[in-house]
């Protein structure tokens, strides 16, 4: 019924076109708004390629019809009663950060063997964001999203409907309030992660990943059901009925779907018991504004016998239970220490604050990162994917190492700022250089000394001290300076000062005349000039310890 309603809306368009753009190459450079004049259709014909290098806003009535192709480097808005419809087209979605926004009653479709592309180096480069009574319907359509991610947020009443899908790429989406999400006859659903009570019905769909929202009040204790194969369908209704769990207001509908990957989130004031299962995940968010300190427990791969984790505001026990992956979020206010994790992802968001040492992220479900004003100090660990960090946050890295050739799954090779955020690398290895975009501002600071020297010689001192400055942001480096201090004094003296940044060279010759054997700190700082904003980069040095022998040490060896 609604494939043959844009069918008969196609060809009535086409009768009576309001704007028709019909040559085979068109660059437009300015923000289009289709609707402000009552009736308003814009049509791309089949046979043209249209390039646009601004917004594009479809408003009141307004129809964007793409037969051909649009290539979009900038935001689409959909809202009013506008209507975006790709018949048999191609929409390709260019440029940093720029997403389809759809919302009150607008919508967004493609069918007829369309084809949606988003142009991406980087995850959520590009977002389907749905609010009010939006609408996204996909259906014999193709996504592509060149080997990254999709990521798709729902709010409000907002809905996503494919049908007859390929999803070419992994995808996570995100559910909140009374949204609702429907697939049918897809071959990958991904990440489903949800709030409060959304709808979720999947058909004849493969590989779904639902995380499941266990919220204050929730009681559960359930086995999940193992297939006896990995190919064999699962037929079932997860909602507050099932026997076991109660105090959920979601419902998650499976129709003969085959490849689910079990996960749980639960949340303060929930009580879940997890008997005799294999689960893929568990998300576990520290909220509020409380502390605690992390020791070993949520580790990768892990067989749990009995095991309650040991928090106050809610009871997660497992029973005879694998756990694949652990992700750990940090939220709200609060502030987590720990040690030795073994995780596939964190995110840090809010106020929170995380100080974290000897762990392992393996970045199966994507990253180490940080957004809004929060904060993250990695010590002494590995990322086997990437970092990145948004909007405010700050992410420390110190003597750890970034390599995404050491993870299973490779969305993205990049570690990137983006707005205001800061990212200091202190004598640390990445895989990838750092990029800053937008206000973003990046640190790379490392010494590279050797583990012992002479007195009364000169100590060759090498690595890295340079910064990297968004577009937007008017820092600019100054100098670095290069300090030794005997080890537990707090005296600094001064070895070198240089208004000369370096990558991967010599910092300095560190005369060591006078000094007497014993162990040394040598302190790299690096200063900015401009405006650099919160967390300024000479708080966050790096250090190296050297050992200075006498020469009476080697007298003695020969």
């Amino acid at each position: 019924m609604f494939k043959k309603f844009i069918i008969v809306l196609i060809f009535l368009v086409v009768m009576v076109t309001a704007h028709f753009a019909a040559a085979d190459d068109v660059n437009n450079n300015t923000k289009l708004i289709i609707g402000d004049v009552p009736g308003e259709t814009f049509i791309i014909d089949k046979n043209t390629n249209f390039h646009q290098n601004a917004d594009i806003g479809v408003i009141g009535s307004g129809r964007l019809i793409v037969l051909g192709k649009l290539f979009l480097t900038g935001h689409m808005y959909v809202a009013g009663n506008g209507l975006m419809i790709v018949y048999g087209g191609e929409f390709h979605l260019k440029g940093n950060n720029k997403n389809i926004y759809v919302g009150e009653n607008g919508g967004v479709i493609f069918v007829n063997n369309a084809f949606l592309h988003y142009e991406q180096t980087y995850v959520s480069q590009h977002n389907i964001i749905a609010w009010g009574s939006g609408k996204v319907w996909l259906e014999d359509t193709r996504v592509n999203c060149d080997g990254s991610i999709e990521f798709i947020y729902l709010r409000d009443n907002s809905s996503y409907t494919a049908k007859g899908v390929t999803y070419e790429h992994w995808k996570t989406w995100y559910l909140w309030d009374q949204t609702s999400l429907t697939l049918e006859n897809v071959n990958i659903a991904g990440d489903i992660v949800f709030y409060d009570s959304p709808t979720m019905r999947f058909k004849d769909t493969n590989v779904i990943m639902p995380w499941l929202y266990f919220d204050n009040g929730a009681v559960v204790d359930y086995k999940f059901p193992k297939p006896k194969y990995k190919t064999e369908p699962v037929t079932m209704t997860f909602d507050g009925n099932l026997p076991g769990v109660s105090g959920i207001p979601w419902t998650l509908i499976l129709d003969n779907c085959r490849y689910i990957a079990w996960g749980i989130n639960p949340y303060p004031g929930s009580c879940v018991t997890v008997r005799d299962s294999d689960l893929k995940m568990i998300m576990y968010r520290f909220t509020g504004a409380d502390t605690f300190n992390l020791q070993g427990i949520m580790v990768n791969d892990s067989f749990y016998g009995d095991t309650t984790v040991p928090v106050t505001d809610r009871i997660l026990r497992l029973v005879n239970t694998n756990v694949k992956w652990w992700k750990v979020d940090i939220v709200d206010d609060f502030e987590l220490t720990a040690d030795s994790i073994v995780f596939s992802e964190m995110v840090s968001k809010d106020n929170a604050k995380a100080y974290l040492t000897n762990s392992i992220c393996q970045g199966q479900t994507i990253n180490l990162g940080a957004t809004g004003n929060s904060f993250i100090h990695f010590k002494d660990g590995e990322v086997w994917s990437y970092v990145s960090v948004w909007t405010d946050a700050t992410l420390i890295l110190e003597n750890s190492l970034v390599d995404w050739e050491k993870g299973e799954y490779i969305y993205q090779r990049s570690n990137i700022a983006h707005g205001r955020s800061r990212l200091y690398c202190l004598n640390s290895t990445l895989k990838s250089l750092p990029q800053a975009y937008d206000e973003a501002l990046v640190l790379f600071s490392k010494i590279a000394a050797p583990e012992t020297g002479v007195v009364d010689s000169t100590i060759e001192i090498s690595g890295s001290a340079w910064i990297e400055a968004g577009p937007e942001n008017p820092a600019i480096f100054d100098h670095y300076e290069l300090a030794w201090a005997p080890e537990g004094s707090s005296n600094w003296t001064l070895i070198k000062n240089s208004a000369a940044s370096v990558k991967d060279g010599i910092l300095c010759l560190w005369d060591t005349t006078g000094l007497t054997p014993g162990n040394y700190r040598v302190r790299l700082k690096v200063r900015t000039g401009g405006y650099s904003g919160n967390f300024p980069t000479e708080d966050f040095p790096a250090y190296a310890e050297i050992k200075l022998l006498g020469v009476n040490y080697f007298l003695k060896r020969k």
